[in-house]
């Protein structure tokens, strides 16, 4: 079924409800809103066919959302591009999905022009605009037609990875999957009518769009789009709509926690705040909790591959770093020796596969990645998507290790970055730390680490603490240390390894 008819039914019976809640403006009716994505299909239906698709390159505000409605209302299948990557980055994007129609304010409009000439689009009707939605810059909803039928199977969404570790590639994520993992959401996290959502991980990302947007617009609640992050700004949106739900990335708890002008404001009404996307410690979810008044603190662990949630915090989940907590309904899961595709027993380490209705069906346009993520059941189901991801089962539910891709092989040993900076944040004078492997002619890979604190802070303070650590193993201990004024991010706020290696002096 067409995405686009679960916004429909909660605008039908509650067309006056604020869909969009702007404290410093007007607030959007789901009404109001159904006419916006109208206005768009209206624009949509005479310049596309079902199945293409609608690129939006614009920084986060309530238009991104009436073109997605507007174009799963035209059949259509919405990208939205990392409004962080640079222009060669979106030209690989364009050219890549191919679009009918991009969609970008005008912050991004010599971007959007550039990449476009670049991608060579032989059907490119780049349409620029202010952020503000202008119904005229579309079509009249009195001309849309009705919406289009769409099947489970079909693509709603194709979202691009951040490209760290290579070129973006597009998940082809289908209504189905998009569906089930807003209902998974939803149940898991009891979302309501009653709830208001601060929206401040970005709408190109998974914990953004469907992790709280939808799952918002879905069951009737009220979305607050935060337009770029900033912690002050989020404590004051949360406190001025009485906000009830939040999503954040570690890196933004700390920063929230590090803002004396954020600490201030009252975000007692916050019921629940999920966080994801990396690795946090045990005493920034403690501080972040008491400080910010959360009742619930709730890990939201998921990937582009699988339209977001696949493993979610409760209540009971013990709070140590890692701890996932269990797989949510739509997806089964498997603990595997990622060299031999066997199950490991519980307590060891293995690669998390996982199969069910919010996985995708495989990437845009590349066969070869497609069948390098994917590995056949034996059961005779559906195949099982590889996470690259390092867990184990303990506790009764999943802890997180570290990616696959992210270990450290140092001297023969494996070195999981996540173990090491969960240590560093306990040392006093450490803001941040990233740990990763640099080059070494003895030992392949170095154990290093990139510390954001104190002056006073010396390398041989760093590896003194390590070494008298009873968490750490001798090989364990960063041989190397690099003081940095701040680490470089993703998109999405996650740290960037490879823009951190590059940066180094061993990378």
């Amino acid at each position: 079924m067409n995405l686009y008819e679960r916004f429909a039914r909660q605008a039908r019976t509650r067309p006056d409800a604020a869909a969009i809640v702007d404290p410093d403006g007007e607030d959007i009716a789901y009404g109001e809103l159904r006419r916006r994505a109208a206005s768009v299909a209206a624009f949509l239906a005479e310049r596309t066919d079902a199945g293409d698709r609608i690129a939006v390159l614009m920084l986060d505000n309530p238009t991104v959302v009436a073109v997605a409605l507007g174009a799963w209302r035209a059949g259509c299948v919405f990208t939205p591009v990392n409004y962080r990557f640079g222009p060669d980055e979106v030209a690989r994007v364009l050219a890549d999905v191919d679009p009918a129609v991009v969609v970008h304010d005008s912050v991004f409009a010599s971007t959007a022009s550039e990449a476009a000439g670049t991608a060579e689009l032989e059907r490119s009707l780049v349409h620029g605009h202010a952020g503000e939605f202008r119904e005229a810059a579309f079509g009249s909803p009195s001309e849309t037609p009705a919406p289009a039928t769409r099947l489970d199977d079909d693509a709603a969404v194709v979202m691009h990875t951040s490209g760290t570790t290579g070129d973006p590639k597009g998940a082809v994520q289908t209504h189905r999957n998009v569906g089930s993992q807003v209902d998974a959401g939803v149940s898991t996290y009891d979302v309501t009518a009653d709830d208001t959502a601060v929206v401040s991980v970005p709408l190109f990302h998974v914990g953004g769009f469907h992790g709280a947007t939808l799952m918002g617009l879905f069951t009737g609640g009220s979305v607050v789009v935060h337009p770029a992050w900033d912690p002050a700004e989020w404590a004051r949106l949360v406190e001025e709509t009485a906000a009830t739900v939040s999503g954040l990335v570690p890196a933004m708890m700390v920063d929230a926690l590090g803002t004396e002008a954020a600490r201030d404001r009252d975000t007692s009404s916050l019921r629940m705040c999920f966080y994801g996307g990396s690795p946090a410690a045990a005493s920034t979810l403690e501080e972040f909790e008491a400080a910010f008044e959360v009742d619930d603190l709730l890990n939201y662990y998921g990937q582009t591959e699988a339209a977001g949630l696949t493993v979610a915090g409760t209540p009971g989940t013990p709070r140590t770093e890692g701890a996932l907590g269990r797989p949510v309904p739509t997806v089964e899961a498997r603990v595997v020796d990622p060299d031999t595709g066997s199950d490991v027993d519980d307590g060891e380490n293995g690669e998390l596969w996982l199969r069910g209705d919010s996985v995708m069906p495989r990437y845009w346009r590349r066969p070869e990645l497609t069948e390098a993520a994917f590995k056949p059941a034996d059961d005779g189901g559906e195949q099982w998507f590889r996470t690259g991801d390092v867990v184990r089962r303990a506790d009764g539910g999943l802890r997180f290790v570290d990616r696959l891709d992210d270990i450290v092989l140092s001297g023969g040993e494996k070195v999981a970055p996540s173990r090491v900076e969960g240590v560093l944040a306990e040392m006093d004078g450490v803001e941040a730390a990233a740990v990763l492997g640099t080059p070494h002619d003895r030992l392949g890979e170095a154990v290093t680490a990139a510390v954001v604190g104190d002056e006073a802070l010396s390398a041989d303070d760093v590896r003194a603490f390590c070494d008298d650590h009873p968490g750490l193993a001798g090989y364990e201990t960063p041989r190397r240390v690099a003081f940095v004024d701040s680490l470089p991010r993703t998109g999405s706020q996650k740290i960037d390894r490879a823009a951190l290696a590059e940066s180094l002096e061993w990378g």
